[in-house]
């Protein structure tokens, strides 16, 4: 299955603090969770970029200097770093590659560079390995296999550059959340807003939004740009035919009501009060106030009854607790109640069967459970997407004992690999339900029902226990793999069971708890995914990827 490629360029005004770098990645998988692989372009750090150039006009002979490149593509270089350090927390698989490794190439020295080559074999390549590829935008290699810099909005340039070698589409994320009549930051009546845009008319709007070069760039060679803003979920296309502007759209203030606070649902927390223009905490239902008013939480924002969450009148209800019941009930009462729902409990969900989705859909409202399975790697987001084409998904579901036994295969003993876990959050104080099969089977359950379209009990699903688990007999590398199935009779089969792998297969390359995943279709084509199957932060920016998926459909009315 061909895999499409989208180009990010974030600018630097996107990229102003070391926050925006979380809000950059959150970006990144919202569309790497689509179906895409992602090249990232980024611009310096807010204005790092000018600092460093005064720094050099002012010790250095000017901007034809043949070292300036050396020192003003620190900016790029860092923010790249910075951006994969993001990604990397948040479990999403990226890979940093500088203009050499890549064979952008360009003609000249000093400030004003002209972009002439790039290895696409190699950019695809690492796309292949790696899914998600960070570059520095504003860089390439020059004369005499120096760095070279490619002017004003050179990472503009960068971003179209590639995307055109690609032949795929090119995303500008810039602080606005498109072309505007006039910069709707100035004062006076507000501007109307272009959906579409041709080259004639936006020249003369540009007024820096887009690096006048970049323009020039797209429009010689007849390449339309997408122009947005992080997190909104529609954005200016630049280079077809103007539409009438219409008056801008802004978002309405989504109010959420929690279920569980812990490793999880503390990342969510986090997370949202860092979104504040889009979400606000109505309330959290926890076991323990005071544990929470110790860590500084306000006790207003707290309450140990489910009846409190229900008066709080929330848009949306996020469920990060564990169990079936009484979340599963729980759920069911915010859905009726007209409730959109977010869930990361995959015990819940799994066991609230189709009825789920039907009770949401009777009260036109959304239900969300792509954080319930495979953490930062979008497993249920491939299921609803390719639905009716899978013949087949193998996967490691459960990052803990993917943790475990590559540690068990590095020489500890079982219960050595089991504290070590613990000790990281990856496991539960009882680990029964990792160790044992049944977190993996529920999400098992779920990829049955998004995937296939198939109801199944727990009793359905063969399943081995890694519980005392030695690697003496294993000569490869023990993985306890996931698979539904539809073989040549039309049965379909699932199965949790380990399995002695090559260590050169795709599942087998998942280390620690990171998780892999490859679907097979009815042409026999397949698509392999990964990501991190455990941890606070994946399972975090799954959830968040929820909520920004209700508040596209419903806050922008």
């Amino acid at each position: 299955m061909s895999v499409p490629i989208l180009v990010l360029n974030f600018g630097h005004s996107v990229l102003r603090s070391l926050s925006d770098y979380t809000q950059a990645a959150s970006e990144i998988y919202r569309h790497y969770s689509k179906g895409y692989n992602i090249v990232a372009v980024t611009s310096a750090q807010g204005d790092q970029t000018d600092v460093m150039m005064a720094e050099a006009r002012r010790i250095g002979p000017g901007d034809d200097a043949k070292n300036l490149a050396e020192l003003v593509s620190l900016g790029e270089r860092r923010s790249a770093a910075l951006l994969a350090l993001a990604l990397e927390r948040i479990g999403a698989p990226a890979y940093v590659r500088q203009a050499r490794d890549l064979g952008l190439r360009a003609e000249g020295t000093g400030a004003n560079a002209r972009l002439i080559d790039l290895n696409v074999t190699q950019l695809e390549q690492d796309l292949k390995d790696h899914d998600i590829v960070v570059m520095p935008g504003f860089v390439a290699i020059g004369d005499n296999d120096r760095p070279a810099l490619l002017g004003q909005g050179g990472a503009d340039l960068t971003a179209l550059y590639v995307a055109n070698k690609l032949g795929t589409r090119a995303l500008l994320l810039k602080d606005v959340d498109g072309v505007y009549q006039h910069d709707p930051k100035r004062e006076g009546d507000a501007p109307l807003r272009y959906d579409a845009i041709s080259f004639d008319d936006m020249t003369p709007l540009n007024k820096g939004l887009i690096a006048s070069g970049a323009l020039a760039f797209a429009r010689k060679h007849g390449q339309h740009i997408e122009l947005g803003k992080p997190g909104i979920p529609f954005v200016t296309k630049i280079g077809g035919t103007t539409t009438p502007p219409s008056a801008p759209r802004s978002a309405r203030k989504l109010r959420v009501a929690m279920l569980g606070c812990g490793t999880v649902g503390g990342g969510v927390y986090r997370r949202i009060a860092e979104n504040s223009e889009r979400f606000e905490i109505a309330k959290i239902m926890v076991r323990n106030i005071k544990k929470y008013t110790d860590q500084g939480m306000k006790a207003e924002l707290l309450t140990t009854e489910f009846s409190d969450l229900v008066a709080a009148k929330p848009d949306v209800f996020i469920d990060v607790s564990g169990g079936v019941e009484p979340a599963l009930s729980q759920t069911r009462a915010m859905l009726a109640a007209g409730v959109h729902v977010v869930s990361a409990n995959k015990q819940a969900v799994a066991a609230g069967g189709e009825a789920l989705d039907a009770l949401a859909d009777n009260h036109n409202v959304l239900l969300e459970v792509s954080s319930s399975a495979g953490g930062g790697m979008p497993v249920l987001e491939m299921c609803k997407r390719e639905r009716g084409r899978i013949k087949r998904v193998d996967a490691l579901l459960n990052g803990t004992t993917n943790f475990m036994l590559d540690n068990i295969s590095a020489g500890m003993n079982y219960d050595e690999a089991l504290k070590l876990a613990q000790d990281k959050g990856f496991a539960e104080a009882d680990p029964t339900a990792d160790v044992g099969g049944a977190d993996a089977a529920a999400k098992i359950r779920l990829i049955a029902r998004y995937g296939f379209g198939r109801e199944i009990t727990l009793d359905d699903i063969p399943r081995d226990t890694i519980e005392g688990f030695s690697a003496a007999k294993f000569n490869g590398r023990a993985k306890r793999v996931a698979s539904c199935w539809i073989d040549a009779d039309g049965a379909f089969h699932t199965a949790l069971r380990l399995v002695d792998m090559d260590a050169s297969a795709f599942i087998a390359q998942a280390d620690g708890e990171e998780a892999h995943a490859v679907f097979t279709f009815t042409d026999d084509s397949q698509y392999r995914i990964r990501g991190k199957g455990a941890g606070r932060w994946p399972t975090t920016e799954a959830v968040m990827e929820d909520l920004y998926t209700i508040s596209a459909a419903v806050a922008f009315g």
